[in-house]
Formats: C-alpha cells, structure tokens, sequence
C-alpha cells in the first residue's frame, strides 16, 4: 500500500472514531427531574461526622423525615488532605474545590492557638502545673492526631476569630493551589451570607461579603425563619459530634463513643427539626441542603450523609456530573448547587457541578440501607487497596525468584536449567495464577462481599475464588496444549473483564482492589489509570494474536492489509469504549492507546517504523482525544464530564493548574506508592529473561511467526503504558499494574521450554532450523541448518 492510501486509511478510521466518540456526547442532555431548580433562599447545613449508619427512625426522627422527602445519596467529602477535618470540610464547600486549611504540620498555625483550658482536656493545659518538687512540671505531649482533626476542632471552636486571614493562609496554601481553589468563592458570588458556627464562616469570608453571625439561631420556627431570611444563603453548622469523642494517637472508625454519639445525634436532630420547622411555610422557595461535613476527632476518611430538599429535587438519587453515577456526589459539588438555585453564575475556579436528583430509590429503609454497603465497600477497599499492592508486588517477586532458581539462566554465561516435571509444573502454575490475580480482583465484585458481617474475609475469598476460576479455566479447556493458550486465555478474560464492565456501568472497577473509590474521589466511573493499564497491554496482545490469525487464513496476496485492517478494527472500537464520555472517560487512556494500536498495525504489516511516522502517530492520536473533548464541551455545562471540562479550564486559563498536579502526583506515587516497587522486579524479570542467552531470547521456543508477533504486541503495549504513565497522573503506578500480569505471564512461557531449556527452533548449539521436526523420519542437521528426510 502506497504512503498515500495509508493517510487516507489512518484518515478515515479518525473519522470513523470520532463518529462513535461524538455520539454520547452529541446525545447527551440534562438527566435532571426537569422541575423547575430556581429558589428564593438555600440553607446549607454541614454536620461534621454525620454517616448514614446515625440515621433510623426511631434515634433521629427528624432526620429520616427529611431524608424521606430528600434526595439523598454517599457523599465524598474529598479535601486536598488524605483526611478532611471541620475547617477543610467547610472550605472545601465555599470553594466548590478542593482545599487544606493550613495547621502545624505544616509548620504554620492557622489562627492564635487557644489560651485557655479546653473543658475535659487534660492533654492540652494552658499552663505548665508545677512537679511535686516544686518545679515546673514539663510541657504535657500533645496527642499526635490533634495536629489533624482535633486541632482544627479546637481552633474553630475557641480562636477563629478571623477567618479572612484563614481564608487568606488557605489560598495561599500550596495544597489549595495544587488544585486552582479560590477559597470562599461561594462568598463572593452571593455577596451575603447568615452564618452559624465559627468553622462555616471559611466558606464565604471574602473582602465586600455582608455576613451575619448570630450567636446561637433561636428555637422559635417564626424567629428562627426570621434569621434565615436575612441573606439569600445561610451556613449552618452543627459539631455536636465534634465533642463526642477525644481523638487519640491510633485513629478509629468515626472519631466517637457510643453514648456520647447517641447523644449528639439527639440534639442534631432536634437542631434539623427546628430549621425544617422554620423553613417549612416557604419549602417551595427554599432549597435545602445537608452535608455530613468532614471526619470528626480521630476518624478515618469515609463516606457521609448527603440530602438536598427543596426546588429540584424529589425523592430520588443524588447525582452529578463530577462523579457520573448515582447515588454519589462530592462536597464541591454543594456550592456550585446552590449558585444554580440562585441563579448565580459558576467561576471557573469550581470543579464541582451542580448536583441533580436522578431515578426511583427504593423504600427509605432499603436506600439506606444499600448507602450503608456503599460506605462499608468504600472504607473496605480505601483501608486496604495499599495493603494490596504490597501482595502484588511480592506474588510477582516470588515467581521472578522462583523461576531463576528453578530454571537458572542468572549466571553470567547463561547455563539453563531442566528442573524435574513437578517443579516446573509448580511453577507454571504459579505463575499462572500470578497472573490471573489481577483481573480476579474484579470479577470478585460480582459477589456482594460489603453485605458480609466480615467484609474484608469475604473480599479476600472473592478474590481467591475468582482468581482459581481464571486459572481452571486457562488450564481446562483445548487451548491449553497450545504453546501460547492458557496465558492467552487469561489475557483474554482480562480484556474481556474490562470492557464488560464499563459497557454495563463500571460496576467492578468501583471498590475492586485496582479500581478506585468514592473516598479518594479520583473517579467514580469509567477507567481508572491502573485498569487502562491492565485494558492496554490486553487488548494489544489480543488483538495481535486475532489480527496474526485473520492474516494467515487470508493468503499471501492480502495478509498484510487484513492483518492491519483487523487492528485497525479493533483498535477503533477499544478506544471509542475507552474515551466515550458515557463509558470509559479516560482523557489520557485516548492518547495512551491509540499510538499503540496505530504502532502495532505498522509492525504486524511490515511497515516501516520511522521517525516522521512515530510522530504522525502522535499527532493523530492528539487530535483524536482534542477532537473528542471539544464535543464533550459542547454538551450542556452541567453534564460535561473531565473532558469537556478541561477545555474550558484551558479557555480558562486553569488548565495549567491540572497538568501541574498531575505532574506533582506523578511524584508522589514515583517515591511513595508500593505498586513502584513492581518496576524493579519487571526489570529484573527483563534482565534475566530477555539479555542475550536469556530464556525468552530468540523467540522464546515459538515459531518465529508466533515470537514475532508476541514482540510486536509487547513493544506496542510499552508505548502505550510508557505514553500512559506520562499523561496520568498515576504515574508508574500504570506500568506496575500492567507489569503485574505481564510479569508472570511470561515466566509461565519461559518455564514452558523443553527439557533442556533449548526453543524447538535451535539445536543444542543455538543454530536455527527451518521448523519443527515432525515424524520419526525427520532429522535436524546443525549444518547450515537444514532439515532433510532420511532415506
């Protein structure tokens, strides 16, 4: 095919591609009830601690009343800490971004620290207490938690006294820059603001903004509608968990005791009575909001209350189009709601988007109860996922080890092993099942371990059986005498996994071990960094070996443009599935996958690779993905997903803050992740297997037709994971992942050779041959290596 035709192929199948890619987002359009979203007046309660498990019918009536007439849903209360605490929660919400409020650990004390006894905390004396010697008794230690959570609680109850230099400090923050936050933006755009509770304040305290700060909000529902009627926003905050609990060195669940809790909870609720009394004679025209504001004390991160009543909204799901699936939002989504009920505009520096009420829940009792399993699979999997990759990384580890001893080829003249059958049919299989583990990590979710009494158990049973089921099924079926079919199956059940899943929802990747969560908040649907990573090196090495095939079965003549219009094919729709806004969402897997799949036709078809081409592949790729976010843009503003909505941070000029921080987290996992220590025991693997003499050089004992495709695949998949790990913010991590079925996998081939560790395609002195021996009348001679019939 002539340089010309070739263009005009790439062209058309760029055009084809973003026919598949425009159409969800062309079809796109408000999913909202469609009422009227206009209001008077919006109260904003935040309840620091509040989880779905506090709420019932008979501890918290008028809780569940409200929940009752309410959109509810799990709500991230993501900050820029790994932990949010009162003072981040609550300017978080006023930025509709993400933020830190500066503290001691970060060497700068936020606002002047209390000077005076806190009641019932003896850790924290305001004085020295002199010794029993007379002399001053030295300075107490101070837990070291409060320098999170329980420090912030002090200061906003005792010391905040100035929340414009906090909001100042806030912005200055270099964790608030990180993400382009303009703390108390909710502020600005209202200009007017009735605040209850200190640590609210953060949330609108901008220069020009008129506030009111009563000191506590009067019981009385006509005095009470009074006060919430004197500004278009009121900021209510209720901290009565704040005071149930102390925080201690160890963190715990949610930061409480049990009877304490129950007695905060008790006058929370009478708190939201009084409030829903007072806005009762004008629920039409006043929007509710609640928010289970942030962790309390010692707890750890997990997911938390949501509901908003009022113009808008009926008794359905939360929802918006920051997370894409109900029931989850975030709590930057909270100012961007309000601005839209008040018919304010939305600065750019807010990447929350307004939520929306979505669906027919179910009965209250099941809807709570399935929020409930939400935050039990979320904390499940944010508790342990670390835990996790260090399971990786060490199953990886061990098979790399295992097959240099078993098999040898580590010394510096190569002298392969012949271990006896037993060993290396353990080893295959652990190699085997090695490689199977992560694809079994999603096929876990398929059962409904978060409902067990003992969820953790239950996920790592999940995990086990899955991972055996792969494996069974690699070794059972009549692929498996052949020389590639069991790796084969499992790549392909990978694959296969993957698209599946983001085809009816993404219902495995949330909570499975390599997926994502709603706590961390990265993502809520579509393709996690870590399974493009996994979907990459799959679908390349499939679609190798489907395109290797298709070109056999076509003849000499027309092999070469089936073998590439086959990847091409299958190349399009992967990465349609991957960047369609509806599905996968992932704006730098587009740009990852397709150089690769391009890369990979050009090598199957004996295509040149040079420079120029390497950089049209590059180029084609970037319109591809620039192509696809301008179309995603075009949708309405709140239902554009991260594609759409970093065109408009580059018109913006707020672009640059997302490529930084994604630069920055690339760092971060570099440095800190346990998934980086996957990239040593790669290299490792490469080094032992592929250095000249090395167990999988020179074809790895397949036909060369065969090794050379596999070497296509894989050098395809390197371009994509390395491109991948620049352009996600994963990093590394995105490699290791792919590193952690890829590894093992090829242990399996290498410890698959003969006896003597010799490829079937060289004499015992590394000569090559014109193919297989087959019959009794076939001999090899080394000379020249020819293959004669013996007379």
């Amino acid at each position: 095919m002539r340089p010309a035709a070739r263009a005009a192929v790439l062209l058309a199948a760029l055009l084809a591609l973003l026919a598949v890619l425009a159409g969800p987002a062309a079809a796109r359009s408000d999913s909202g009830t469609g009422e009227d979203r206009a209001a008077d007046s919006v109260v904003v309660v935040g309840v620091p601690g509040l989880t779905w498990a506090d709420i019932d019918p008979v501890g918290t009536p008028e809780l569940w009343a409200l929940a009752q007439e309410s959109s509810i849903g799990a709500l991230s209360v993501r900050a820029a800490r790994g932990t949010t605490c009162v003072l981040d929660g609550w300017a978080t919400l006023g930025a509709g971004n993400r933020t830190r409020v500066p503290g001691p650990d970060d060497g700068l004390p936020p606002v002047p620290l209390p000077t005076v006894p806190l009641t019932g905390d003896e850790a924290a004396p305001a004085t020295p207490v002199p010794g029993a010697d007379g002399e001053p008794a030295p300075e107490p230690q101070l837990y070291t938690s409060l320098s999170y959570c329980g420090l912030q609680e002090r200061t906003a109850s005792v010391a905040l006294e100035d929340p414009l230099a906090t909001v100042e400090r806030t912005a200055a923050d270099p964790g608030t820059r990180r993400f382009g936050a303009e703390p108390a933006a909710l502020g600005e755009q209202v200009g007017c603001a009735t605040v209850s509770g200190r640590a609210a304040t953060l949330a609108v305290a901008a220069p020009g903004v008129e506030l009111t700060r009563p000191a506590s909000l009067p019981s009385d529902p006509g005095q009470l509608a009074e006060v919430l009627g004197q500004c278009p926003l009121t900021l209510v905050s209720l901290d009565q968990l704040t005071a149930a609990g102390r925080p201690g060195v160890e963190k715990t669940d949610d930061g409480t005791d049990p009877e304490p809790r129950a007695s905060a909870l008790a006058r929370i609720d009478r708190a939201v009575g009084e409030l829903r009394a007072a806005i009762a004679p004008r629920s039409e025209e006043t929007l509710l909001l609640l928010a289970g504001i942030s962790e309390v004390n010692d707890g750890r991160p997990q997911l938390h209350v949501g509901m908003a009543s009022g113009p808008g909204f009926g008794s359905g799901w939360l929802t918006s189009s920051s997370t894409g699936r109900a029931p989850y939002v975030q709590l930057i989504d909270v100012a961007p709601t309000a601005l839209r009920a008040l018919g304010l505009e939305r600065p750019p520096s807010m990447n929350g988007q307004p939520m929306r009420s979505v669906g027919e829940r179910p009965a209250l009792e099941t809807a709570v109860e399935l929020l409930r399993e939400a935050n039990t699979a979320a904390t499940v999997h944010h508790r342990n996922v670390g835990n996790f990759f260090w399971v990786v990384v060490f199953v990886s580890a061990l098979v790399v080890a295992l097959g240099i001893v078993l098999l040898g080829g580590w010394q510096r003249r190569p002298a392969p092993r012949s271990p006896g059958p037993r060993a290396r049919a353990l080893l295959r299989l652990l190699a085997l099942v090695a490689g199977a583990l992560p694809v079994a990590t999603y096929l876990a979710g398929l059962v409904p371990w978060e409902r067990s009494g003992s969820p953790l158990p239950a996920l790592v049973l999940a995990v086990v059986a899955a991972d055996l089921a792969v494996v069974a099924l690699a070794l059972a079926g009549p692929w498996r005498r052949a020389r590639l079919g069991p790796a084969l199956v499992v790549v392909a059940v990978t694959l296969l996994t993957l698209l599946l899943d983001v085809l009816t929802g993404s219902s495995l990747e949330l909570n499975g071990l390599l997926g994502y969560d709603a706590i961390v908040a990265g993502r809520f649907t579509g393709y996690g960094n870590l399974s493009f990573g996994l979907l990459a090196v799959s679908a390349l090495l499939v679609t190798a070996a489907v395109a290797a095939a298709a070109g056999r079965r076509a003849g000499p003549g027309r092999a070469r443009a089936v073998t590439a219009a086959t990847v091409l094919g299958i190349g399009l729709v992967t990465v349609a599935v991957i960047g369609a806004p509806s599905l996968g969402r992932d704006f730098g897997g587009v740009l990852s996958a397709m150089p690769g799949f391009l890369l990979l036709a050009m090598l199957l078809a004996r295509v040149r690779v040079t420079l120029a081409r390497f950089a049209a592949i590059l180029v084609v790729a970037a319109l591809a993905v620039g192509t696809v976010a301008v179309l995603d843009w075009t949708g309405p503003p709140d239902e554009r997903s991260h594609l759409g909505r970093f065109v408009e941070q580059v018109l913006t000029g707020e672009a640059w803050t997302v490529v930084s921080r994604k630069a920055s987290a690339n760092i971060d996992i570099l440095l800190g992740s346990p998934l980086a220590w996957m990239l040593p025991v790669a290299l490792v693997a490469a080094v032992w297997l592929l250095r000249p003499g090395g167990l999988l050089r020179g074809g790895a004992g397949l036909p060369a037709g065969d090794a050379a495709v596999l070497r296509a695949g894989l050098v395809a998949g390197a371009l994509s994971l390395a491109l991948g790990a620049a352009v996600n913010d994963s990093g590394v991590a995105l490699p290791a992942t792919a590193a952690a079925l890829l590894v093992p996998l090829l242990v399996w081939l290498a410890a698959g050779r003969g006896g003597t560790g010799t490829p079937s395609e060289e004499s015992a002195g590394g000569a090559p041959h014109s193919g297989p021996v087959e019959g009794p009348d076939r001999v090899t001679v080394v000379s020249r290596g020819s293959t004669v019939g013996n007379p």
